[in-house]
Parts: C-alpha cells; structure tokens; sequence
C-alpha cells in the first residue's frame, strides 16, 4: 500500500508537471474580456446554462474551470496568488508538495524550496519581459487599426482586413490589444465630456467566432449583450419579469435578445461611440452568414457606429471571393498586417533566452527544435513561450544542481552557493557529470595528474579544492553567457550573414564556437563557426567596404542593447586599471581600435588616390608636351583600389608548358607598398573582431575568473563547456512528449503492450510469446498473446503476423484458440462430437454432457462477442478495412 501511494504522489506530480502551461488561450481571452467588460457574462456559457434550464441558480464565473496557470490559491490572510504558485513565504511544504527531493532523497528542504523560488522568480521576470515584446510587436498595426476606427463615419460599413497569417487560431494578442485600447479611450473620453457636460461615449469590441455564432441569431445575441452592457437573463438578476429571451436595456425598456435596438437605446453620443465586431476567425464563418449579418448591420448603421474587423488567415481576395457583391459593396475596406511571427520570435528569442543576464541557457538542440516547429508546423508564439516554460520547469523540476543557478539581480546568490556547496552530496553530483568527467580526462592527457587527483579526493582539503573550482567556473558561466550575447550582437549586426536570422545565429554561435583563434589565423575549410565566417568575410571586403563594416560595429558598440542586456563599454580606459580581464579590456577598447583602423585605411585610400592624380597629371603634360590627345590615362577603370593579400584580384592564374603539358597555377601578385600596409590593417581588425566574437579565445583571459588548470586551450561548444550541465538544458524528449503528438507509437504501445497503461495484474504476466515475430526477437513480454489481455490487443498481435489480406475465419480461429482457458477444448470439439453422443447413449449420462455443451456453447458466444468488438475496434483504429478482392477478408491499412 505505501509502494502504491507513493506511485499515486509520483504521478501526481509529473500531471503537475505536464500541465504548468494552459494548454487553452481561449479562456484566458475570456477572463481578459470578463476583466474588461465588468460583469458580463460569455455569451457560450449564457446559451450552456439556458439549455440545460437554469435560470437563477447559474455557477458564478469565478467557478469556472481553470488550469493551473490560471489557477489562483488563497492564502491564510484571504489574498490571492495571481500567478497561481502560491506564496512564497509559505514555507518548505509547498515547495514539496510540487518540487520532490532528489539525490536519492537526501536533498535538504532548503535546497528543494529554493529551486521553486528560483523557478518562480526567473519566470516571472522572463514573462515580464515576454508580454513586452508582444505588446510593443503589434504596435505599428495597431496605431492603424486605432486610426481607421476613429476616421468620421460614412455611408458604407467601415471594415478592416488585418492580415494575421497562418498562426491566426492560436494568436489574438492583436484583438486583446485592441479591447484594452478601446477601453482606454473611452475612459478618457468620458473623463473630457463630463467636465464639459456632454453625453458619455460608448466603445465595445465585439469578438465572434465561428463556433459560438453558428447562425444570425446567436451572432445578434451576443453582439446586443456585450454592446449594451446588458446582463443576460438567468444569472440571477432582477429583470422584472423578462422572458429567458428579452433583455432589459439602462433605460429601463424590454427588448429581445437578439434585437439592435438595445445597443442604440445605450449610445448617447453615436459621434464618438463604436462597437467593433470582430470576426477572429473570420474563414470559419458561412459566407451566407457573413452575407446576412453585413446587410443587418449596415441598415442599422445610419444608428450604430459599426466597425467590421475581420482576421484573415489566408488572403484579402480569397476571402472577397467568398462574399456576394452586394455584401462586398456595402464595405469600405482597409488592409493591415501584423508583425510576421518570424520577426516576433527572433525578438522573444533575444530578450528571453539570448540576453546575458538569463542564467539558464536554452540549447542548441532544444531551441532548434522549437524554432523549427514554429516554421514548420506554423503555430503561434503562444506555443513557443509555453514550450519555453515547460523547459525550464522541467530544468529546475529534475535537476538538483539548478540551486547553484543564480537569480537576475540577485547579490545573495553566492552566499547561498557556499553554503550548498558543503554539502557533500553536491559534491558527488558534480563528479557524476559527463562534462566532470571528460575535463578530468582532459587534465590527465594533458599530463596534470596532481590537478585531476585533486578533483577526484575527498580529503578535506581536496574538497575545498574542488568547491573553489566549481565556484570559479559558475562566475565564468556569468562571463561566458556575456560573451556570447556579444558575439552575436555584433555577428547580427554587421551584414555578415545577411541569410539567416538572429535564431539562427544564436544556434550557430551555440553548436560551435572554434573559431579563429589560431596561429596566424589560419582555417579549416569546414570550419562555419561565426568567428571563421567573419574572417573571412573581412579579409574579402574592399577599402571603402572594410570602413563601413568598421563604423557600423563601433555605433552598434557604442550604443548598447537592452534586449540583450549588453550596457555600452565605457568611455574612459582608465577605469579598467588594475587587474582586469584581458577580454574585457578588449571590448572596452574595441571602438577606439576600430575607429583607429578606419582612419588609417581611409588615409591610405587618401594617399593612394593622390598619388594617381599625381601620375596622371604628370602623364597628360608628357602627352601636351608631346603633341598628343587628351587621352585618359587610367584606361577609364577610375582610381585605383587598395588590395590586401586575401583579396581575388592579387591572385593570378600562371600557365606552364613542361613536355609538351599545360599545367595552371594560382599565385600571387606583387603588393605595393599601400597593399602590404592594408594588409596589417585588414589583419589588425580581424584580430579586434574576432577577438571579441570567439567567445572562449585561447589566451590567458580564462585564468582571471578561474585557475589556470581548468582553462581549456581553444574553445568549443556550448555543451562541451566544464559544467555546463548546472547552466544549460537541452534534452527534447521531454518537449517532444507533450508538444508533439506521436498518437500511431501511442496506439501500438498501448495495443502491444496494454498493461504499460491499465497497469492490472491480469496483463502483467510473462508467458511466452505465441508471436512468430516476437520468438524472433527473443522478446518474452512484449508481445505475447495472453487469454486475459483485451481481445483488442490479443487481435493486434495476430494483425501483426498476418499478410496483406486476412482471412475471417482463420482470424476467428487463431483468436478462438489464444482465448480459451483449455486451448484444445474448443479446438476438438467438433472431432469429438459423435464420440460424446455414443458414450452418453451407452452411459445414460445425457444430462450431464448437455450441461457441458450448454456451457462450451455459452463460452464460445462470449469470444465470438469479444471477437467482433475487438475487430470493430481494429476497423475505428485505422489497421483494418473491408476489401473488394475478398469477400471474407479484411485488408491490412499501413500507418504513415
């Protein structure tokens, strides 16, 4: 019983952990609109409770049903936790109570409580940032959307085509911008005309979908009720006798429900007033109802200042062509896009999981994964923020050292580190990692033995060796997620890779980091890191294009980003006296430096292009001297270029003949003097960008943050870093469980192996498989054909060892034989049928023998029962289909 309990706490809390995201926007949407609209009611759950015949005993909507997202707990002193994670301060318990205790155990409460904390607080601050993004993402559009609301009325019904994309079902942050603006204005709106003694405004923003408006009636209902403010009948309030169908308007008339009139009774002011109806999914609606609700609508417009929004997924024309002329001829249409999801995504990726100041690190293989089902299952941002919380709740759910992780502005995080840290079980999780293991190979290749038996010892003095190192190396973590926010800063910035998006570079940046940190800047031909691409991508550029480069990164340094936490180096290189970090010198030396090489380049283009106008001049007085024409000089190519070792045109093609074959070369020209020097120069910056680029360069900048025998001696990939475990998460399975459906692995493993999922004694057994493809596979369990499993599953085993075509009845004799107790006792039945008839003849015993047919006949129904029912079964599944060729066969359906 205590085994079984603790499996029930067990899966209760990974159901918790599956479901820290709310798998439904639509309620979310509904709360937001229930906040805006006061008290009003959802028009779907005003029709649920009239159909089922409640009138004045409906559930109040703060009942209804929530997820854990939107769940709010209420504390001892009656306050409510918005965020739905209950108080902080509520002690040890409730971070147990969600957050279990590992290293086998033995995980202290503290520690428990603080990767709770940790998760509440990192989160928090990450969503704060996330809803800024999207709220500024849309910003544009909605400033036009605002604009054309506002535009004086007309004889046609305003309508605006807003273009959502693909994503439209799952992302309606654009309509929640707009009520929240619309409630806003009218706020100030009312607020000028009260002092003034004018009539109060009225602007609602109507959201109808398709399924809650499935005729004209039900759209009129809900446009009348959230229009006019009107409560719905059957919620408890006083009407005054009004009919389940009639409404009472503020000034004190009936009407029905669906009727216009009483959204025109409540508008004072029709000059300032609008009710925006808005059709989210506007491709979901007849074209026969949208017909019939726009001519409605227009011929109450001379009253109501209708506004039409449609979200269109597809195209303005696609969608036209679905409307009749005389509908289309009453719009006066307008077309507005979104930001792209692309855009929107790369921005959430630079504040939320690329700034330097994030401690946990999202993976390369982990954010890939994310973007690309972004692109190509085409789902909403709402998916990738979700996906992004579930990843670090399963980070700060499964990982015990997500203690050492600090928090964003947190100064007490290393207080709280060293104290972990004496904890030995720490300790031994450390030596556990891969990364723990390959750098102590690494040490003991590299000949320092006494290092890696100094990690490897637990005397008390070897410990505190190994405590020290581990701190050392979470404060490079902090310098190395800086470096890497910069790389691609400026990666991104200089028009290097004009192909791919900031995703993209933050993945490339992650996966490999090589480099060009080589003698001489020397590259390997595959090498595609982000510091190589650069540097070759400068040794290529001209004079005048090696200056705009220059300019470009010296204003992107100069300026700073706040998306990724990156602060402007600072002006005065005296600050950085002392010992200081050889990397940070450099960043903060870098526009100077830049700036110093392009002076120094435009000065040799300077000098070069005089000393051309020198020539020439002295050429054309020769040739007036002469006699001869004013001809050109320079052969009409212009003036001269400066041209560095790297560049095409210092290569030329030579062709030797040796007995009698042509052999081609490639060599080098000749460089002048300005060519030589442009070379250190290009050289010179390739050394100043691609210093600060290499995010883990081999010099001695490694041994200011950490001892000089941990330092690696070239850089690598995010997940080949010293403890990168603490810092960076990266498994998919967990993301692929629950955000990709895999619902054919799921059918054959329940049908393949049934008690995986009802987990009944009946099912567990470990007979011998009877399936000539299991005794192949030498597999005992899986697979075997038991009488007690569903006759679903014991029909799935012999689907699989059966042909293209089945036959019925032998189908029917196989299942027959696998789900009798006695497997010859149905089986000899028939053979020993007349042999029964004499014995009871002979013996008089034929009562007995009638009662044993009647209960083999019974027995045989019952399997022929389970027989159709599991076949019926196969057949709703998908694996089977009747067949033409065959009449008592059945056809085997492959799964793609």
């Amino acid at each position: 019983m205590a085994a079984s309990a603790g499996e029930d706490a067990e899966t209760s809390i990974v159901h918790q952990v599956a479901y820290i995201f709310n798998p439904s926007d639509d309620e979310d949407d509904e709360a937001n609109n229930g906040e805006n609209r006061g008290a009003t009611t959802s028009p779907s759950a005003s029709r649920s409770s009239r159909k089922h015949g409640r009138t004045n005993d409906r559930t109040p909507k703060s009942k209804k049903r929530r997820t854990a997202k939107g769940k709010a707990k209420v504390g001892g002193d009656g306050e409510q936790d918005r965020d739905g994670d209950g108080d902080e301060n509520a002690g040890d318990d409730n971070a147990l109570a969600a957050f279990p205790p590992l290293l086998q155990g033995r995980e202290a409460p503290e520690a428990v409580a603080r990767r709770r904390q940790l998760f509440n607080s990192l989160w928090a601050q990450l969503d704060d940032r996330i809803q800024t993004v999207l709220q500024r993402s849309n910003q544009a559009t909605l400033s036009a959307v605002m604009d054309f609301i506002e535009k004086p009325t007309q004889t046609k019904l305003p309508a605006a085509f807003v273009i959502l994309g693909p994503a439209a079902t799952t992302d309606m942050l654009l309509f929640r911008q707009l009520s929240a603006a619309l409630t806003e204005s009218e706020k100030t709106i009312n607020r000028d005309s009260s002092s003034k003694g004018k009539d109060r405004c009225v602007r609602r923003i109507v959201r109808l979908r398709a399924a809650e408006a499935p005729n004209l009636r039900a759209a009129l209902k809900t446009i009348v009720q959230v229009a006019s403010s009107v409560p719905s009948p059957g919620n408890g309030v006083d009407d005054g006798g009004a009919d389940e169908d009639d409404v009472v308007a503020h000034n004190g008339n009936k009407y029905l429900a669906y009727d216009l009139e009483a959204v025109a009774a409540a508008i004072s002011d029709p000059g300032a007033s609008r009710i925006v109806v808005a059709f989210e999914d506007s491709e979901a609606f007849d074209g026969a109802l949208l017909a019939d609700l726009i001519s409605f609508l227009h011929s109450w417009f001379d009253r109501i200042p209708f506004v039409l929004l449609f979200g269109v997924a597809t195209s303005v024309d696609l969608f036209q062509a679905r409307l009749p002329k005389q509908a289309a001829h009453r719009l006066s249409a307008a077309q507005f896009d979104i930001a792209p999801s692309s855009a929107v995504l790369d921005r959430l990726v630079r504040c939320a999981v690329a700034a330097a100041d994030i401690p946990l690190r999202i993976g390369p293989s982990l954010l890939r994964s994310l973007a690309e089902r972004q692109d190509e299952q085409v789902t909403g941002v709402s998916v990738f923020v979700n996906s992004l919380k579930y990843a670090y709740m399963c980070y700060f759910y499964a990982n015990p050292l997500s203690v050492f992780l600090h928090d964003i502005g947190d100064s007490t995080a290393t207080t709280a580190q060293d104290a972990l840290l004496q904890n030995t079980d720490y300790l031994t999780a450390f030596r556990q990692l891969p990364s723990f293991r390959r750098h102590v190979e690494a040490l003991v290749t590299d000949g320092d033995i006494d290092v890696a038996k100094q990690l490897l010892s637990d005397t008390p003095d070897q410990q505190q060796f190994l405590r020290q190192a581990v701190t050392d190396q979470l404060q490079y973590q902090r310098c190395w997620n800086e470096r890497i926010a910069r790389a691609v800063h400026l990666a991104a910035a200089s028009g290097v890779f004009p192909g791919q998006s900031f995703t993209e570079l933050y993945i490339t940046a992650l996966e490999d980091q090589r480099g060009a940190n080589q003698d001489a800047f020397t590259l390997d031909d595959d090498d595609s890191s982000v510091a190589a691409t650069m540097t070759t991508a400068i040794r290529r550029m001209s004079s005048s294009e090696l200056v705009t480069l220059l300019r470009r990164l010296i204003a992107v340094v100069e300026a700073g980003d706040p998306e990724l936490a990156l602060e402007a180096p600072p002006g005065d290189t005296a600050e950085l006296a002392g010992d200081v970090d050889p990397y940070q010198a450099s960043w903060a030396t870098l526009p100077s430096n830049l700036a110093k090489i392009a002076g120094q380049i435009e000065e040799l283009q300077k000098k070069l292009e005089a000393s051309y106008a020198n020539r020439a001049r002295s050429r054309i007085m020769s040739l007036k001297a002469a006699g001869g024409g004013p001809s050109s000089p320079g052969g009409g190519g212009g003036p001269p270029q400066l041209r560095s070792k790297y560049t095409a045109q210092s290569k030329v093609l030579r062709t030797t003949v040796v007995a009698q074959k042509v052999q081609l070369s490639r060599d080098s020209m000749a460089l002048t003097e300005e060519d030589q020097t442009f070379t250190e120069l290009v050289d010179a910056a390739v050394a100043a960008v691609v210093g600060v680029v290499d995010v883990e360069p081999a010099t001695a900048s490694r041994a200011a943050v950490a001892p000089s025998s941990l330092a690696t001696p070239s850089s690598s990939p995010a997940s080949r870093l010293w403890l990168q475990e603490v810092w960076l998460y990266n498994a998919q399975a967990p993301y692929r469980d629950v955000f990709i459906p895999r619902p054919g692995l799921v059918v054959e493993r329940a049908l393949a192996r049934p008690h995986d999922y009802l987990a009944c004694e009946c099912c567990a057994g470990t007979e011998p498989s009877k399936s000539t493809s299991s005794k192949k596979n030498g597999d005992t369990e899986r697979g075997s054909i038991r009488p007690t499993l569903p006759a679903t599953a014991i029909l799935y085993q012999l689907y699989l060892d059966a042909g293209p075509l089945i036959n019925v009845a032998d189908l029917w004799e196989a299942f027959q034989n696998a789900v009798s107790e006695n497997g010859n006792r149905l089986k000899d039945k028939v053979g020993n049928e007349i042999k029964n008839k004499e014995a009871a003849a002979n013996n008089g015993d034929n009562a007995a023998e009638g009662e044993e047919e009647a209960e083999d006949d019974t027995l045989e129904r019952r399997h022929l029962v389970q027989f159709y029912q599991g076949l019926s079964e196969m057949k709703t599944l998908g694996y089977i289909k009747p067949t033409r060729r065959k009449v008592d066969h059945v056809a085997k359906i492959k799964w793609l």
